[in-house]
């Protein structure tokens, strides 16, 4: 089996291992100029490498399909005698089970799906070395799966690398978008044939038209889901580390939740944020608990029918208050126990919070609350 022998011993060095030669050839002139690259295209090789020079090498990043042995299986070989490596995964083929075994076994750092992206295969190669230089992935030796008091850690690692999983996929739709839009030779509604000269070339130009029309809401759906995506891997973050999450102002975040759905509150329903407040639940999951809130999980623009939506910081927790225009919407505004409201309710008490209904003591209006514990 090939190996390198090769070593530069002044900088950090990542062993990559895969039978493919031209999958070493490029990730090796991609990252070498971040770190000393070694390359071997089996497990065995591999393991002789490790074997020579494994307290020199910080990342070991493996593909999971080769011959004789499966990625996952190697790095959970290096896991056990060389506990403070790095591990990362890459493939065209993970799936759940897959990924979750990779956490499970290999204490994987990242997965990192191909086709590569170069830059994020950077970006991630430059996150792995930081992260060996902090110390922040260094590990006992384990000869089984990952202690049961850090399932919780493992599955919301498996969260955020199954939505770092959607950047490949959702690249190449908007790819193929733009293609389709230059195939099509004109914009959704550009110039379609409005006289009985153009009548000849109607049916293909309204036919390209179309297709415009089509691309160019597959390039609005990626960049929906990219956003999604994004917002899921903060919030897998921001999970693992709770108290590490930034403090947020409540008033920024409803201004941004009503901006983005386009909501209409600036006339119909004033804000009153003079006692704005902070809290360190997620960003993102605050955004959804408003936003469904606001439009009373129907997906309807509801916020106008609140007459007033107020901040106000009680003794022992913080409200949003919202309460309804008129009492003939008092039914509206009823918790009905289905799936939509539960995840709304769940998200809150996840973090210590709580949906309320009750009146407002000077209207008899009812109210929606938002509570929210305080921000320590």
């Amino acid at each position: 089996m090939k190996a390198e022998t090769q070593l530069d011993k002044k900088g950090p060095t990542i062993l990559f291992v895969d039978d493919e030669p031209l999958s070493l050839k490029y990730f090796k002139a991609t990252v070498s100029k971040y770190a000393n690259v070694r390359t071997a295209n089996s497990a065995d090789a591999a393991l002789e490498i490790l074997e020579a020079e494994g307290e020199d090498i910080s990342v070991v990043v493996s593909d999971e399909r080769m011959p004789r042995e499966s990625g996952v299986s190697f790095l959970s070989d290096v896991r056990r005698s060389w506990p403070s490596t790095i591990r990362v995964l890459t493939s065209a083929y993970a799936n759940i089970d897959n990924l979750q075994h990779a956490i499970n076994e290999a204490a994987i750092y990242r997965f990192v799906p191909k086709p590569w992206n170069l830059d994020e295969l950077c970006v991630a190669m430059q996150d792995a070395l930081q992260a060996e230089r902090t110390a922040t992935a260094v590990a006992e030796p384990v000869l089984g799966p990952v202690p049961t008091g850090d399932a919780h850690d493992a599955n919301l690692a498996l969260l955020a690398i199954l939505a770092g999983g959607f950047d490949a996929p959702l690249n190449s739709l908007e790819t193929e978008a733009f293609q389709l839009t230059h195939l099509s030779g004109q914009s959704p509604l550009d110039n379609l044939p409005t006289t009985g000269s153009h009548i000849s070339n109607w049916s293909s130009r309204l036919r390209g038209s179309k297709v415009s029309a089509s691309a160019d809401q597959v390039r609005r759906d990626v960049e929906r889901c990219r956003s999604l995506a994004k917002s899921i891997k903060n919030l897998a973050r921001n999970l693992a580390s709770p108290m590490t999450a930034p403090l947020s102002s409540m008033a920024d975040t409803l201004w941004e939740v009503i901006e983005l759905n386009g909501l209409p509150i600036a006339n119909q329903s004033p804000l009153d944020a003079r006692e704005d407040f902070t809290y360190r639940i997620p960003r993102e999951i605050m955004k959804f608990v408003l936003s469904s809130v606001l439009r009373r999980d129907t997906g309807r623009a509801n916020a106008g029918l609140y007459s007033e939506i107020k901040l106000f910081a009680a003794p022992s927790h913080n409200e949003v208050q919202l309460t309804l225009g008129s009492n003939e919407d008092k039914g509206a505004i009823a918790l009905a126990d289905d799936q939509s409201w539960r995840i709304v309710r769940s998200a809150l008490w996840a973090f210590g919070g709580e949906l309320q209904t009750r009146l407002d003591e000077k209207s008899g209006r009812p109210m929606l609350v938002v509570c929210v514990s305080k921000a320590a």
